[in-house]
């Protein structure tokens, strides 16, 4: 998972530099440096246990490296909590959704946000309407996430980060979830993040 030598054309969203990462006896990660360009979407492939997964849940803040460092744009940053990733414009879309399932998809786009936060609940939904087609997210904000399909579930979690301003999204393994028709969707819409300047792993 080595980058290969030259000059960058600009300077890199992220670059990892050096990462490091143990577990007991198990060295998840070994040294190992990656970039990742605004505009454009990178795929991590590797068999299970390859480290990829600690790798991205270190960028998202989950783990603190052994040793190496994270620079954002150029800069080094300490990713010490997923807060601070988020506040870096990084954000991660898991397996694993995090969707309350009794609330509507724009309640769970718009929940967590900085307190003293308040729109109407019809200022919300057209809010999300706007953000989702403009990334070819097909989904009705008024739903109830417990009635969505997996695929649909995927693009409210897509939408929690793209309102939050995520400028860095990660997927983890995105298309298990998914059907063959969810995951062409899924790839329409990364390529339309990626052309609208966002950085994308998977």
């Amino acid at each position: 998972m080595r980058q290969g030598g030259g000059m960058p054309a600009s300077v890199a969203a992220v670059s990892l530099r050096d990462i490091t990462k143990v577990f007991g006896a198990v060295r998840a990660n070994n040294g190992i440096s990656l970039d990742i360009h605004a505009g454009r979407i990178k795929a991590l492939l590797g068999e299970n246990g390859a480290g990829k997964s600690t790798l991205m849940s270190i960028l998202a803040g989950h783990y603190l490296p052994d040793s190496g460092e994270i620079l954002i744009d150029g800069q080094p940053r300490s990713l010490r909590t997923t807060k601070d990733a988020i506040k870096a414009g990084i954000g991660m879309v898991y397996q694993h959704f995090m969707l309350v399932e009794a609330m509507t998809v724009a309640e769970n786009v718009f929940l967590g946000q900085e307190p003293g936060f308040f729109l109407s609940p019809r200022a919300m939904r057209e809010q999300v309407r706007i953000l989702a087609q403009g990334f070819g997210l097909d989904i009705d904000p008024a739903a109830r996430v417990a009635d969505l399909s997996m695929g649909e579930k995927q693009r409210v979690e897509i939408l929690k980060l793209l309102q939050r301003k995520s400028r860095i999204l990660i997927f983890d393994e995105p298309t298990a979830v998914l059907t063959p028709q969810e995951s062409e969707q899924l790839f329409a819409a990364l390529r339309s993040m990626a052309a609208q300047g966002k950085a994308i792993v998977y």
